[in-house]
């Protein structure tokens, strides 16, 4: 910025040259004009006019004296203002560091002193709100981030509720090629089949319950037992990325009072950071878990040979939206959500780790009080064995599903019962059907094109309750707790896809069983 041409100094030196020179003048003029009038010879005139140029001479020099003398002292008075106005211009462009050194009491002093305390609380504001800012900034990403994710949760949602359609019609026709007569390698075949299948319909299942947002609740919840669900739900990202999982989980199961949701996203959140880090660190890893029940309290131990901790980020580890991963590639609010989850449990959350060596986080829950421990059993095989033909003898049931496989599937099943079976794809098809004949079951698909089966009972409630009282529901999705309670509040039953054939026929029966009483 161009600083002005005319300054204090200018306009108080000339004023005070122009004062001196004058005075100067007149006092010569009027000393020539007294000693003239005098003087009469000649020889004393000359003398007169010598000492005057003399005069003159050394006025000149007084006056040349005279204003540097002033401008020495003018520049001195005016240095402090200079100051100030090169600190303001500093301050106009943004450096809030800049003070004004004025150590006088004066009233240009406690200005000084303003302007800095001034200037001192400007920058201290910018800094706050600067820090301020990139909180914001963070937030926001985190929100955009938690929206991507809510999006993707949706997605996953609805591609896992399509998939088990196709896994119940997967399950459902190996078991019934099972129970038919076929040979050993047929057979062996149809048990990798059968096998693949219940694992997809593991993963499925938890996909489901991992994408649905969940009110948090507090009941019974097997440690082991979710431990192994999402170990089942991350199998393959661990396996294709070279880590051994290893567990040494309590032979009695431990149970807590808890929320199996938010449990299963700490577990998840732990397994995940863990292979993550071995990922950076080595080419094949390790990670073992485990849990054992210390009197009140069970321990889960989650042990990865990753790269370790450093002991300045142990410190910060719980802290949100700390991270010591690249940007783009975590929130850093996993741990710290995760820490709030178990604080919310009663228990506590702690980390030890060995830099360049290992990482040990350890889950401490108190268990739950009145319920039982039971020892962990081994899965049963669902039988092969064919059902009893005339359990079905002289009963109707209608089925109404939209999948073209299913209606298949659960009619060959429930004929080989002798059940006569009668089957829809439509909603409003069903209802026309139900006011002509009469079923001692009607089984509905919860969600269908156009009219689903919650709108089919709701109309039988209204015009047919005798018929509303004989029904069954199948859903592929997870049942939520509105769902639950609307099934509750009707007394309603309802079979989960997939399905086995036998928890299927189990499920028809407790019906009609239901019905007689």
């Amino acid at each position: 910025m161009a600083r002005p041409k005319s300054s204090l100094q200018t306009k108080v030196l000339v004023p005070v040259a122009a004062v001196l020179v004058l005075f100067f003048a007149a006092t010569i003029w009027l000393l020539s004009f007294r000693i003239h009038n005098h003087l009469g010879d000649e020889a004393n005139w000359i003398q007169f006019q010598q000492t005057r140029e003399l005069l003159i001479a050394a006025g000149i020099i007084g006056v040349f004296l005279g204003i540097v003398i002033v401008w020495v002292f003018v520049r001195r008075a005016t240095q402090p203002l200079r100051d100030f106005r090169d600190t303001i211009d500093a301050v106009s462009r943004g450096d809030f560091s800049r003070r004004i050194n004025i150590s006088s009491d004066d009233e240009l002093g406690q200005l000084a002193q303003a302007f800095n305390q001034m200037t001192e609380n400007l920058q201290r504001s910018i800094s706050e709100l600067e820090g301020t800012v990139e909180k914001l900034k963070t937030t926001q990403a985190q929100l955009v981030q938690t929206e991507k994710l809510t999006g993707i949760g949706e997605f996953v949602a609805g591609v896992a509720h399509e998939l088990n359609n196709p896994l119940t019609s997967v399950i459902g026709f190996t078991e019934l090629l099972k129970s038919s007569d076929v040979n050993d390698q047929t057979r062996t075949s149809l048990r990798y089949i059968s096998s693949s299948a219940d694992r997809c319909q593991k993963i499925v299942k938890s996909l489901l319950s991992f994408a649905r947002q969940h009110a948090p609740e507090r009941k019974p919840v097997d440690v082991n037992k979710t431990i192994d669900s999402v170990l089942e739900s991350l199998s393959y990202e661990l396996r294709t990325n070279n880590i051994t999982v290893t567990t040494d989980l309590e032979p009695v199961s431990p149970v807590v009072m808890g929320d199996t949701h938010q449990l299963q996203q700490v577990f998840l959140n732990l397994v995940n950071n863990a292979r993550q880090a071995i990922e950076s660190h080595r080419s094949h890893g390790k990670i073992h878990i485990a849990s054992h029940i210390d009197g009140t309290v069970v321990r889960i131990h989650f042990a990865d040979d990753g790269p370790g901790i450093s002991p300045e980020n142990l410190k910060k580890l719980f802290t949100p939206f700390f991270t010591t991963k690249a940007v783009g590639e975590g929130t850093g609010l996993g741990l710290s959500v995760a820490y709030g989850m178990i604080k919310e449990h009663g228990g506590n959350i702690v980390v030890d780790s060995v830099p360049g060596t290992s990482t040990t986080f350890t889950i401490e829950l108190p268990l739950a009080i009145g319920e039982p421990t039971k020892p962990v059993e081994a899965p049963k095989a669902p039988s092969a064995q064919s059902p009893p033909a005339n359990e079905g003898k002289g009963r109707k049931i209608l089925i109404v599903d939209d999948e073209a496989s299913i209606l298949e599937l659960v009619t060959l099943a429930l004929e080989l019962q002798g059940y006569q079976v009668d089957t829809l794809s439509d909603g409003k098809a069903a209802l026309e059907q139900l006011e002509r004949t009469r079923y001692d079951l009607t089984i509905l698909d919860f969600k269908m094109p156009g009219m689903g089966g919650q709108e089919v009972y709701q109309h039988l409630l209204r015009s047919n309750p005798e018929a509303a009282r004989r029904v069954l529901f199948m859903t592929g999705d997870v049942l939520g707790e509105k769902t639950k309670k609307y099934l509750q509040e009707h007394g309603r039953l309802c079979v989960a896809k997939p399905f086995s054939l036998e928890t299927f026929r189990s499920m028809v029966k407790k019906s009609l069983d239901q019905r007689k009483n």
